[in-house]
């Protein structure tokens, strides 16, 4: 099982976890650990600042944002990660994630939206869409109907990231496919129609 660095906030900003845990230290400081739907891998936080209980986001020393999606749980490759760090720094912790359950109301709340990377090979139909928490991936030559098919299986604006954007040949031409994308999605969270042509 391997561990590695994670990205740069400004590359990700923002982390959303299932089956996690929030781990108190001996010193009293906070960690999200779970599971990385973007990612699908197991991830821990550094320490936790703050945490908002209605939107379920937590702020953390590295400025990224954390969203706890469902009730917590245990993930496997997140435990291990965790147990790595500890026996490195020499701390123990314990799980103090059943102060930040909510069961009544997680039950109620959307599931937070998934997060589409998009790609673009610089040609007629190259612009593609993965969702890494699904696995499918989408490729169409208009960027409103992929924006419709990203909207139907759970994206939404704001939630789009660009897999290796300094190897793309055009940037221009893709930033303004990815602008027609996003305003597609604006539309369609706001109940509107397309843009008449």
């Amino acid at each position: 099982m391997g561990i590695w660095i994670s990205p740069p906030v400004e590359l990700q900003p923002m982390v959303f976890l299932s089956c996690w845990q929030v781990m108190e230290t001996d010193d009293g400081s906070r960690y999200f650990i779970g599971h990385n739907m973007e990612r699908g891998s197991g991830r821990a936080s550094t320490r936790i600042v703050k945490f908002d209980p209605t939107t379920r986001r937590g702020v953390t020393g590295s400025g990224r944002i954390y969203e706890l999606v469902g009730e917590s749980g245990a993930d496997i490759p997140a435990n291990y990660l965790w147990a790595v760090t500890c026996a490195q720094t020499g701390t123990s912790s314990t799980d103090v994630s059943s102060e930040y359950d909510q069961p009544a109301i997680t039950s109620y709340r959307p599931v937070a939206p998934f997060v589409a990377q998009l790609a673009y090979e610089g040609r007629l139909g190259g612009l593609t869409a993965k969702i890494p928490a699904t696995g499918q991936s989408f490729g169409v030559r208009d960027p409103e109907d992929l924006a419709e098919l990203l909207f139907a299986k759970g994206v939404r604006h704001g939630y789009l990231s660009f897999s290796h954007f300094d190897r793309i040949g055009n940037p221009p031409e893709f930033v303004d496919l990815v602008r027609v994308v996003e305003h597609r999605l604006i539309q369609l969270e706001r109940g509107l129609p397309r843009d008449a042509n």
